[in-house]
């Protein structure tokens, strides 16, 4: 089985078609989605539907959670607010009601998959570092767990200690580990990267040849851009779209 481990879509819609397009050609056979449809860019409603017909496992992340609510958090900034209540507008009851039933980690015998962090994962933390990877693998039940939420694709492995490792192509036999491995990927942003790359990020992991592999997608970054623009959004999300930051 191939799988396609995707999230921050972050309605984001030209991304979004873009990597599924990618994964038909990678031959992709087991979607799986971190979360975050919604939020930042214009098209909540309809990622929220296109995600919702591949009858995936989906998992829900903190826009996700806060757009069901009646009010903007303040810790957020005032494009994140102002993206959000674009959000909560455009979506009808339903998708609503979608979103909320969304559960906070998916689990099955090879994979975990969650939003934020295993350790506490409504409480919406960011892994970025290695004490931060280290503090969730110890919930972590099996050997592979993908998570998003910083935007930034990164991979950490636990053997005899946690360390970051270089996340392009990574192998996870476990004939060919010499001690107990546990890894980490965070699949990055379809709709919003944050590394410098506008280029959408996803990834693949072949449960044939057990490998991870982290995979970015061009797509119409301008259309995508101006959408944002015409919606009323605030103007920076349109150009960090440019940016991929």
């Amino acid at each position: 089985m191939k799988y396609g481990i995707f999230g921050d879509v972050h309605g984001n819609l030209e991304a979004l078609e873009a990597v599924l397009a990618d994964m038909e050609d990678q031959e992709v056979t087991h979607p799986l989605c971190i979360g975050d449809l919604v939020g930042y860019n214009a098209n909540p409603s309809e990622c929220l539907e296109v995600v919702r017909a591949l009858g995936c496992p989906v998992v829900r992340g903190n826009h996700d959670e806060l757009v069901t609510y009646g009010q903007n958090p303040p810790a957020f900034s005032k494009d994140a607010q102002a993206a959000l209540s674009f959000s909560r507008k455009n979506l009808n009851p339903g998708q609503l009601n979608y979103l909320r039933r969304l559960p906070l980690v998916h689990l099955d015998d090879t994979l975990t998959l969650v939003h934020a962090t295993l350790d506490g994962p409504e409480n919406w933390a960011y892994i970025s570092t290695r004490l931060e990877a280290q503090t969730s693998f110890f919930y972590q039940k099996t050997s592979l767990c993908f998570l998003g939420h910083t935007h930034r694709p990164a991979a950490f492995l636990q053997e005899k200690e946690v360390r970051p490792i270089e996340f392009r192509n990574v192998d996870v036999h476990p004939e060919r580990l010499k001690v107990p491995r546990k890894f980490l990927f965070n699949v990055g942003s379809v709709g919003q990267p944050r590394d410098g790359d506008w280029r959408a990020s996803y990834v693949i992991y072949d449960s044939k040849d057990q490998s991870v592999h982290l995979r970015r997608v061009g797509y119409d970054v301008e259309k995508a851009s101006q959408k944002v623009i015409k919606a009323g959004l605030p103007k920076s999300l349109s150009e960090r779209l440019i940016r991929g930051e």
